[in-house]
């Protein structure tokens, strides 16, 4: 038995009124002899008999119905025994996992498909006048209705046309917004249906509010947990995509790296990783990986052929394997006719120009013939430090320091760069450009750390001084130090690891810090950083520890440079397209031109759908539109709403890469003792009888409690007026 509001249980000491005024009321007699009552004291005895009998007959009613009164108030339940098939109606919460991998085949269906199926059934089987709501669930929670909860037939078909996100998985959202639905019901019984794979990660995001949320909510209603993944998937995804020995321009092909990782807890074989542009299949480029180990990740060099300017996308995938959600990887490339670079030699020399510091630097920017200087993609300028001025900056796509001294507090340094210079070179990286620094004899870690550092914050950490190694033991370029998603992740294979066989023999110190905006992609053999990076608005900085040209190491006359400083260059120009690749879930933001500010805007997602985005915002000044719905992965546009040759921005959103970085799931075992209490655990593709809730079938007896006080309210009135009648 229980009590759906047991605070009315107090009433139950009304029950003793009646019997305190009962015994308070009750008839003081005095016995006097009389000798002519004699004979009457035989019917008067009996009539005595008779008549406290009757009002013990009527306390016992009026203590009744006090009693039945605060019963009634408290509403009582009770629940049926399990496996009953028959109850009360309920208020049923179904939460469906739309995370990517609940993508995977389980044999002949899909997770997803598997929990689709189950939902559906839990509706069949809810009680006559049942309610149900539908919640969709990944990293956050999406309520689908229906919008009457009562009707069955539209949440069958919001079940049916349930799409999987490219989200990852979080269970305590969607558990918050079941905990406030399941709240809303009326009825005394509810249910709350979890549909999962019981991946790992959804347990431990929110670890210890999920576990409170989930108790708070067995307390009224059963929790049903149903496991719709019975085995790990195999599993390979595609972590990035980047331009791997070129600059994107049109006309010529570019090399791409696609990172390939095996995330599953098996080998996969067989693999083919394809790339393609613009959508053209035609023009594919397809490579083929034998094995790829659990846990490995492999860079697949492709090209494709860049013929338009602008925005343009690239698509890699890779397959076959358990999980498809992941194998598709859709990126926006700022492809340009020509790319414009400001290159600034600290140390120049005209007589003897091979040993300026930026010799090898601007041949490896043109390594074609000096009669195809001209018509090149990549069009270097390079200035001394006396001839740099902020104006260069105007039309440039990145700019190089090459050995550049810095000017002295309060002094003006010889060779130095002017200060307008510097504070410019501050704003044009936070404009989404790219700036790429290689050290020399000439750089004052002191001076650096000063401008580049405390006043602008270019530097990703502060310079120490310069450190040599002897020429019998020079130190190398580690490639295995580059991580897989690293800018630099090509130079992990061959021919381009043997970067390892370069000889650096000065370079200067960097004091390491944490950091989320700065990183180092590559270190020497002893550890120290080689090459480290920031993030600063819309654009990067690369820092290099050596220098450019032979003073400090041999690497500007072996073949690995060229590509070397190709790579670091398309990651900086990459910078301004930052912002138009984002992960599932994250919000897409663009800044139309000022005189669009009054337009509608939409949004037309991967599968040609438009969802209205109204006027845009002004923030700064400036509009800006603002999409929140991208949890699928793919090509977005954001276009004029009423102008359909409105070509729009283009933007990529790409598989949220949390997911599938462990596919581990939990047993039921492994749950129960994470939540700290038993919960019910059925597996889909059992028999559907097992959704008949269990434990669904709580029963409410109020209604019954007041039948029974009605009729004890007809005996009281009956027997009161027999009582009071004449004798």
């Amino acid at each position: 038995m229980a009590f759906l509001a047991p605070m009315m249980l107090w009433g139950l000491a009304a029950a003793s009124l009646p019997v305190i005024l009962h015994f308070f009321y009750r008839s003081r007699y005095r016995t006097v002899p009389w000798a002519a009552m004699k004979f009457l004291l035989t019917s008067v005895e009996q009539t005595s008999r008779r008549l406290r009998f009757q009002e013990l007959l009527l306390l016992a009613a009026r203590t009744a119905l006090l009693f039945l009164l605060a019963l009634a108030l408290a509403r009582p339940s009770t629940v049926a025994r399990s496996g009953s098939a028959d109850g009360d109606a309920v208020d049923a919460v179904l939460l469906i996992d739309v995370s990517t991998s609940m993508g995977a085949r389980d044999g002949a269906k899909t997770r997803l498909e598997r929990a689709k199926d189950g939902a559906l059934a839990v509706i069949d089987r809810l009680p006559a006048r049942s309610t149900v709501q539908v919640i969709a669930t990944a990293d956050r929670e999406m309520p689908l209705g229906p919008a009457a909860a009562s009707n069955l037939d539209q949440a069958r078909e919001i079940v049916k046309s349930l799409p999987l996100s490219h989200l990852s998985t979080d269970h305590f959202p969607g558990v918050l917004e079941a905990e406030r639905t399941l709240e809303s019901g009326h009825s005394p019984n509810k249910e709350l249906y979890l549909f999962s794979d019981m991946q790992k990660s959804g347990w431990e995001r929110q670890a210890t509010a999920l576990q409170a949320r989930l108790k708070e909510i067995s307390k009224t209603a059963s929790v049903t947990l149903v496991r719709c993944g019975t085995r790990a998937p195999r599993n390979v995804s595609i972590v990035a995509v980047q331009a791997q020995s070129g600059i994107p321009h049109t006309g010529e092909r570019v090399g791409f790296a696609v990172l390939v990782r095996n995330t599953g807890a098996e080998p996969v074989r067989d693999l083919t990783v394809t790339l393609e542009v613009e959508g053209r299949g035609k023009e594919r480029e397809s490579q083929a990986i034998q094995v790829l180990a659990p846990g490995e990740t492999t860079a697949v060099t492709l090209t494709a052929k860049l013929e338009k300017s602008g925005l343009r996308t690239v698509t890699a995938t890779v397959g076959p394997d358990d999980l498809d959600a992941d194998n598709v990887f859709t990126r926006v490339l700022q492809v340009r006719e020509q790319t414009r670079v400001l290159v600034v030699d600290g140390s120049p020399s005209e007589q003897r120009p091979e040993t300026g510091a930026s010799f090898y630097l601007m041949h490896s920017l043109r390594p074609v013939p000096e009669s195809a200087w001209v018509t090149y993609h990549v069009q270097p300028r390079m200035v001394t430090p006396l001839e740099a001025s902020p104006a260069l900056l105007a039309d440039v796509d990145a700019c190089i320091l090459a050995n550049v001294p810095l000017p002295a507090a309060g002094e003006n340094t010889p060779g130095a760069i002017p200060q307008d210079f510097a504070e410019r070179l501050s704003r044009f990286v936070r404009e989404g450009h790219g700036l790429l620094i290689f050290a020399g004899p000439r750089v004052s870690p002191e001076q650096y750390n000063r401008v580049f550092f405390d006043e602008h914050a270019l530097l990703p950490f502060k310079l120490l001084p310069a450190e040599s190694a002897p020429a019998a033991s020079p130190l190398h370029p580690d490639p295995s130090s580059a991580d897989g998603s690293s800018f630099l992740a090509a130079f992990r294979e061959e021919p381009l690891s043997r970067l390892a066989q370069t000889n650096v023999f000065q370079w200067i110190g960097v004091e390491e810090r944490e950091a989320k905006d700065c990183h180092i992609p590559l270190r020497y053999t002893n550890g120290r950083p080689a090459v480290v990076c920031r993030l600063l608005g819309g654009g990067e900085v690369v820092f290099v520890t050596t220098s450019a040209d032979p003073k400090w190491t041999d690497w500007p006359p072996r073949f690995t440079y060229l590509p070397f400083v190709h790579v670091a260059l398309s990651h900086l120009l990459d910078g301004p397209s930052a912002a138009l690749n984002r992960v599932a879930g994250e919000p897409i933001q663009w800044r139309p031109s000022p005189a669009d500010g009054d337009k509608i805007f939409a949004l037309v997602d991967p599968d040609g759908r438009r969802t209205r985005l109204g006027v845009p915002t002004m923030n700064e000044g400036l509009p800006l539109v603002t999409a929140t719905s991208t949890a699928r992965a793919g090509a977005y546009r954001i276009v004029k709403e009423k102008d359909p040759e409105d070509p729009g921005a283009l933007f990529a959103v790409t598989p949220d890469p949390r997911e599938t970085e462990d596919l581990e799931s939990f047993t039921d075992k492994q749950v129960d003792e994470r939540l700290g209490f038993k919960v019910t655990h059925v597996t889909a593709g059992d028999d559907p009888g097992v959704y008949a809730g269990g434990e669904r079938l709580k029963t409410e007896w109020t209604t019954w409690v007041l039948l029974v006080m009605l009729a004890i309210v007809a005996f009281e009135t009956v027997l009161a007026w027999y009582c009071g009648r004449g004798w």
